[in-house]
């Protein structure tokens, strides 16, 4: 009996003494981060904006919601830096800032070109608060009005962007891996850009709405060296091995009929031809997909196999020509956002080892060659097309 008093009071006395969690965060002291943006003031300093979801009352005297109430709003505060920045947000509001929700960060491209962008992702890549699963993009002016406007379907600009991307077979722009190409000697930064315009949406009234309207390639130091267009960056995105599927419209040999196809399972390859003393020499990059032809405007019958080789073998060709040219104008630019510099260094590691430094500018003088192997999986339903 005497024991087992013993052993009750012990266990009493540890209960008492042992810590709560008094560090416990309910969701309704939070504020959920969607959507963040950094611009740089005159000042010099970095102004930091977050998009946060707007909670709904559904007791007390605020219950509900007006029709007109927005789904979100924008705070901002300037700081020396990202978390200065971050923590005069977090005195101006009444939850606890969370990041780890948050789907896009916009950069405006005055902060590219007149700040360090490395400075940004020390904190996010330090800071364990922050998933890094969130896409990176540029913006073409001020990335906080980006985040100030809404989205005709997702209401909220961050998260409608992120699934723009993610639809259209863009899902490797993600601050992880922006992170990873930015300290990768071999390897450059290649960002989606965006664009605000003014689209009448409607018969009424023209709505701003951000679109994506190229690809900005970044070199060593995170400046802009140059931009493609939505063409030539999704060549680009093809060649680098960040793109899943695309949709391609090819022209025919008579100049006035196409062929439409989607572009599935995209994939590439790099290989280099060794001279002697294993110095590398010319580069073949290879890129190949899947293709699905899903509109002809051609008299061609695509149920004969002739004329099956025959798209096919064009199909190669144009691809070869338009992404040579791709690689020819990143090229001239420098920045090598192909990651080819990283395929010597692990066929070349000696080589590259003596390579590695300023290879913007030794990239430029690399023979790169592109090579299409496109195969023709499906020519739809039909043969010839409908008269």
């Amino acid at each position: 009996m005497i024991r087992r008093m013993l052993l009750i009071s012990f266990f009493f006395i540890i209960i008492l003494t042992a810590p709560g969690c008094g560090d416990i965060v309910e969701p309704n002291q939070l504020a959920f981060v969607l959507g963040s943006a950094i611009d740089i003031v005159d000042s010099g300093e970095i102004e930091v904006s977050h998009q946060i979801v707007t909670p709904i009352q559904k007791n007390g005297p605020f219950k509900g919601s007006s029709e007109n109430s927005k789904s979100f709003f924008i705070i901002s505060a300037k700081g020396r830096s990202v978390f200065e920045a971050t923590q005069k947000i977090q005195k101006k509001l009444s939850r606890r800032v969370l990041t780890s929700h948050r789907t896009l960060i916009a950069i405006s491209e005055d902060y590219f070109n007149k700040n360090d962008v490395s400075n940004i992702f020390d904190k996010l890549n330090r800071d364990p608060a922050n998933n890094q699963r969130d896409i990176t993009v540029m913006i073409k002016g001020n990335a906080k009005e980006f985040l100030m406007i809404g989205h005709p379907m997702e209401h909220l600009s961050s998260i409608g962007t992120g699934k723009e991307l993610l639809i259209n077979g863009l899902n490797s722009f993600s601050t992880r891996q922006f992170i990873i190409d930015s300290i990768t000697d071999g390897v450059r930064p290649l960002v989606p850009t965006i664009r605000i315009e003014n689209k009448k949406l409607s018969i009424d009234e023209e709505t701003p709405i951000a679109r994506i309207s190229g690809f900005s390639v970044l070199n060593k130091q995170l400046k802009i060296a140059g931009v493609l267009n939505n063409t030539e960056g999704a060549g680009a995105v093809w060649m680098a091995g960040k793109g899943t599927y695309q949709g391609i419209t090819v022209p025919w040999k008579d100049g006035k009929s196409t062929l439409s196809f989607r572009f599935t399972n995209l994939r590439r390859q790099i290989h280099s031809e060794t001279e002697t003393q294993n110095i590398p020499g010319q580069v073949l990059l290879t890129v190949k997909a899947q293709a699905y032809l899903l509109e002809n405007t051609t008299s061609l019958d695509m149920s004969e196999v002739d004329h099956m080789i025959a798209v096919k073998q064009h199909v190669n060709k144009k691809i070869q020509k338009d992404l040579q040219k791709t690689v020819d104008k990143v090229q001239e630019w420098g920045p090598d956002v192909f990651g080819i510099g990283e395929h010597f260094h692990r066929k070349h590691p000696y080589w590259w080892k003596s390579q590695k430094d300023d290879w913007d500018e030794k990239f430029k003088k690399i023979d790169v060659t592109v090579k299409a192997d496109i195969e023709l999986m499906s020519v739809g339903t039909s043969g010839r097309q409908l008269k």
